[in-house]
């Protein structure tokens, strides 16, 4: 290549390599291009194809041509505005697929050129123009005469394309920032929470949909006001521009990166409570921008100031219900400790009279006695519960733990309560498995805890049924149950069995005898030997309860 020739094409490159870097689309940098290639190389027309909006695989003229002599190539134009080439057809659609520059000598015999016979169109070359390995755009150049591909001229093309890809990546830098940017104001115009930005100046510069409701104040109202005028109460906003300034002159936090309840200004003139949750962000070109996501928490405060005077309203309830508590139970130790007094004087004569000692009595006496008699063990049996329930909600109920031989107070338990089972036709058995010998228990409790259990099935077994108790040593521990066939509990109450007060549905519509106090303290008696009590019960068939206690004393005891 003569040396003249290898300066005009240096030049040329430098040329378009200025065009590259001053350009901000490839349109801006088409014609430019397109003149300076001409006027290097002596072509005399130029064109530049782009690819289609919609489809990418697709080229189409951009209508920029150069031309050395206006209108020499007209027809030329013509034919070319009406067309479009995909990847692969005609001389741009193969240089955009290759990304290699296409030489035709001689347009007349190629069967390539696809725009037809053009008049005076000897030769064309088409080079791609890449960005990111994508073909950008397609410069093409004609000459009337036909030419021969020169190796030299096609690389210095191909470092034009090079330099006018950079165009094209800057382009597709910016506009992914452009998509980027409408991309983030979509998803913040979506988000719930109020998204709103300011700029070290402190006007507001971003206000999504959900801020737009918090604050009643379009974006367009919004945008370019002052935001410590348009969302910080006034009585906050002194510190919140000291706060601001702060942080420009020191970088001290106080408030940026965490998240904060905090008072916020409306539109109409109120505070109200939301939690806020700032950062900032420093941009080389444009400084700090102080961003934050602003959540109303107006309901929430409402709620949780409902809740709280509901809970203040429920501990002076529950206070109130413990005062009734202690004073119910401080009312019936009273009550019982006056009943006990003159009952025991009344017992005392009725054993007096029914001895004899006062005379002799006759049928009907001695049968109106012995009625006087049961009622008056039933009151001081009931004012014995109602003792024991005080003393236990006092803390008071204490056992006395010695040696004790369980078959005695089997015997005794059992004694106590033939009588009651006589009446009602009850056949009552005692049955102990072996020799149980002693345990550590306190004897009159642990007899009162076996007689409730007795008594309970005697009022629960129709008359004629069986009660069985029985005894046996298992392992470390003794079991003792009391068995009846009797009319069973409901599954459904046995969990409330053991509750003071509690009567179950057949109790009530029987009218059976009772306070529902035998079985919670019966279980109270049998957890202070520590122990349990257990219940089967299938109604209509009868119940067990199980009373397990061990034979020593445990060591929390």
């Amino acid at each position: 290549m003569p040396k003249d020739r290898e300066l005009v094409l240096v030049s040329l490159l430098q040329e378009a390599t200025r065009i590259a870097n001053e350009a901000d689309h490839l349109l801006e940098a088409g014609l430019p291009v397109l003149r300076a290639v001409c006027q290097a190389t002596g072509w005399q027309a130029g064109h530049m194809w782009l690819p289609h909006e919609t489809d990418r695989r697709s080229f189409v003229s951009t209508g920029i041509w150069h031309e050395e002599r206006p209108g020499a190539f007209a027809d030329l134009r013509a034919a070319t505005e009406e067309r479009h080439f995909a990847l692969g057809v005609g001389i741009a659609g193969e240089s955009a697929r290759t990304g290699r520059p296409v030489w035709i000598a001689d347009v007349r015999t190629s069967s390539s050129f696809l725009r037809g016979p053009v008049a005076r169109v000897g030769s064309a070359i088409a080079f791609p123009v890449t960005a990111r390995g994508v073909t950008a755009a397609v410069l093409e150049f004609f000459t009337h005469e036909p030419a021969d591909p020169d190796t030299g001229l096609l690389e210095i093309m191909a470092d034009v394309g090079i330099q006018l890809g950079r165009v094209a990546d800057r382009m597709a830098a910016r506009q992914a920032i452009v998509f980027g940017s409408q991309r983030l104001e979509r998803i913040l115009d979506s988000c719930v929470e109020a998204f709103v930005a300011m700029d070290e100046g402190g006007m507001i510069t971003s206000w999504n949909a959900a801020a737009e409701k918090v604050f009643g104040l379009s974006k367009e109202e919004a945008i370019g006001r002052r935001l410590g005028d348009t969302i910080v109460p006034p009585r906050f906003r002194e510190a919140h521009h000291l706060g601001v300034g702060r942080f420009l002159t020191t970088g001290e936090k106080r408030v940026l990166d965490n998240r904060i309840e905090i008072a916020a200004w409306h539109t109409n003139g109120y505070e109200f409570p939301v939690e806020l949750a700032t950062w900032a962000v420093r941009d080389p070109m444009l400084g700090w921008t102080f961003n934050a996501f602003v959540h109303d928490i107006t309901d929430r405060k409402r709620t949780e100031d409902a809740l709280r005077l509901a809970y203040e309203h429920e501990r002076e309830a529950v206070s109130r219900l413990r005062e009734l508590d202690v004073a119910k139970s401080d009312f019936v130790a009273t009550v019982s400790h006056e009943f006990r007094t003159p009952l025991t004087n009344v017992i005392g004569h009725l054993e007096v009279l029914t001895s004899g000692d006062a005379g002799e009595l006759n049928p009907a006496q001695a049968r109106m006695l012995g009625v006087i008699g049961r009622n008056a063990d039933r009151l001081r049996a009931l004012i014995e519960d109602l003792l024991t329930i005080s003393k236990v909600e006092a803390g008071v109920f204490d056992l006395e733990l010695r040696p004790t031989d369980l078959h005695e107070v089997l015997t005794e338990a059992y004694d106590a309560v033939e009588p009651r089972a006589k009446r009602r036709n009850h056949r009552l058995v005692l049955s102990v498995e072996g020799q149980p010998g002693t345990i550590e228990a306190d004897p009159e409790q642990l007899r009162r805890a076996v007689v409730n259990l007795l008594v309970n099935g005697v009022n629960f077994t129709p008359d004629g049924g069986t009660v069985e108790l029985t005894a046996r040593v298992a392992d470390d521990h003794v079991e003792i149950a009391v068995r009846d066939n009797g009319v069973g509990i409901d599954p459904e109450e046995q969990p409330r069995l053991f509750t003071r007060f509690f009567r179950g549905t057949f109790a009530v519509r029987e009218a059976v005898q009772g306070a529902g106090l035998g079985l919670a303290i019966t279980k109270t008696i049998i957890e202070g030997h520590g122990g349990d009590v257990l219940v089967d019960s299938i109604v209509g068939h009868g119940t067990t309860f199980t009373i397990r206690i061990p034979r020593e004393r445990p060591v929390w005891l």
